[in-house]
Order: structure tokens, then sequence, then C-alpha cells
């Protein structure tokens, strides 16, 4: 009975909202600033997923088209998409794909997707996102997924300009995704420090080990699930103050472990293509990403499809 209880409470955040023509995550409708909910955005009409024009272009693999990353999704959004009763979720999680801040791709398959990269023709990638379902071509956590996903179109009805929208709005949700992460676990009563003392300390560089995993959920390993509901259940207990919250709280950098995975890399590939994946510096704040994302939202306006 609590749990059907739960379901009607959340429900408006187990589903989608428009952006314009767009779907995005309800959650958006509280992490992001309201502003953006009254944005007039046209159609990428370009970009489809069932009729990929990098497919058609000989560019994406039919099968799985762009969703060949490991997408970094919030705790707080696998925390939900637990709670709605998604199967997929909990199977990454038995498959040791999951951290306590969220769905983080390994070194194991970061290696497999820089080869990929550095050598493309090679049939079908070799780093697949485990959400998609390849014979429908249907994501199948579309409500919960990552802000990259969620502004990611291959083909722009107009051009640079759309470009810099879509990567305005992809860089501050991703942002605000990062700080609310890292927030929840705090108040959810998770020990941020332990946990990235234990990262920095990693000593392989393959896929998230069980003894690895056990060092970085510390107290919670064990009890993985209820830490990712528990962060869904801060989240939506604030959800009216989200951004704020996600504007004041700086997040924490993995400075470290990022570090010696760079090095790790360098051996074997480009400096360019290591510098991409794991970018160097500090990531721009919240407040400076917000007036970006505007300026972007003006200038889209004006601008004509190409």
């Amino acid at each position: 009975m609590r749990s059907a209880m739960l379901k009607d409470d959340y429900q408006e955040l187990f589903t989608t909202l428009k952006l314009g023509q767009h779907s995005v995550p309800a959650l958006w409708r509280y992490m992001m600033p309201e502003e953006v909910l009254y944005f007039r955005v046209d159609p990428e009409a370009k970009s489809s997923c069932f009729d990929c024009p990098k497919v058609k272009a000989a560019g994406f693999h039919p099968n799985v088209r762009c969703c060949t990353v490991i997408p970094r999704v919030p705790n707080f959004m696998l925390g939900l998409g637990f709670l709605s009763g998604n199967t997929l979720i909990p199977e990454a999680l038995d498959a040791g794909m999951l951290l306590p801040e969220g769905m983080i791709i390994s070194p194991r398959d970061l290696r497999a997707s820089l080869s990929f990269i550095s050598k493309p023709n090679q049939g079908l990638p070799n780093v697949i996102c485990p959400f998609l379902n390849q014979a429908s071509k249907e994501c199948q956590i579309y409500a919960f997924r990552s802000s990259v996903c969620s502004t990611f179109f291959c083909t722009m009805d107009r051009g640079q300009k759309s470009e810099e929208f879509w990567t305005a709005l992809g860089d501050l949700g991703t942002q605000v995704e990062t700080a609310l992460a890292q927030w929840s676990l705090i108040e959810a009563g998770f020990d941020l420090d332990a946990y990235f003392k234990a990262l920095d300390e990693l000593d392989t560089f393959e896929h998230w080990t069980v003894d690895q995993r056990q060092k970085l959920y510390g107290a919670w390993f064990g009890r993985e699930r209820a830490l990712f509901e528990a962060t869904a259940h801060v989240v939506v207990k604030n959800k009216d103050k989200l951004f704020e919250i996600a504007s004041v709280f700086k997040p924490r950098q993995s400075e470290v472990y990022d570090a010696r995975l760079r090095a790790h890399f360098r051996a074997d590939y480009h400096e360019d293509l290591v510098a991409e994946a794991l970018p160097l510096g500090e990531p721009e704040g919240i407040s400076s990403l917000w007036y970006s994302l505007q300026l972007a939202y003006r200038n889209l306006q004006l601008a004509p499809k190409s």
C-alpha cells in the first residue's frame, strides 16, 4: 500500500514535460530556472532518433545511433527511476555500473569508448548505453535521462545558433545535476568526504569492482538502492528551491583520481581526446552558465533556419 501511495505522490515526476516541442524530464520543472519552461523552442526537424540522418550518412550504426556512451545519470534521477518501478536501473546496479553520485562510466568502458573514437570503422560500437532498447530504438529511462542526453541533436535546423543553445542548456543542466547529486547525498546522511578519499585512492582502472564499490559506498554498501531512493526523496522534498540550492552549492572535484586517469590514458590516446573525456580545470559556475543560456536563447530566436 505504501508503495502505491508513494507512486501516486511522485507520479508527475515519472513522466516528461514539454520544452517547446521537445520532451525533457519532468523534474526540470523544479531543477531549472522557471524561465526555461517558457522558452519557445521549435522542433529540430532534421534530427530524428527514428529516422537518423547520421545513419543515412553512414556515420552512426543503425542499431544504436548516438547511444554509444555510458550516460552520467545523477543519483536522484536514478532514485526516481527506482521508485517508478523501472526494471533496467536495478539491472545497472547489479552490473556494478552505479556509484553514489549516479551512473559514471568506468575506466574500462572509457578506454573502449576512446578506442572506438580513435578507430570508428569497426562495426558495432563496443560501448552501448545499457538503457537503449536496440529493437525499438527507444530510451528506457526517458523520463530520468541526463541533461546531456536531453539536449543532444546530431543535426540542427538553425545550425550554429541551435548548437550554441542546446550546448548551453545541456551545460547548465549538467552542472545543476552535479550539484544536486552531491548535495542530496549529504542530506541523505552519506559521507561525501570518505567517498572522494576512496575515489582518489583507487589503484586499478578497469570496471568498478566489488571491492572498489564497497569502499566508495562505505556504510551504504549493500543498501545502494536505498541510497538512490533517499537522494530522490531529498530532492522531491525540496523541489521548490532546487535551482537555488544548486546555485550556491559548490560541487567537489575528483582532482587526484582524474589526474591519474588522464596519465593512464595519455600513453595510448591523443592528448586532445583525453582532455575532451576528462576536462581540466574548474567547471563554470551556475550563474554564469544561466547567463550564457539566456544569451544563446536570444540569439536562437533571431537565427533563420538553415
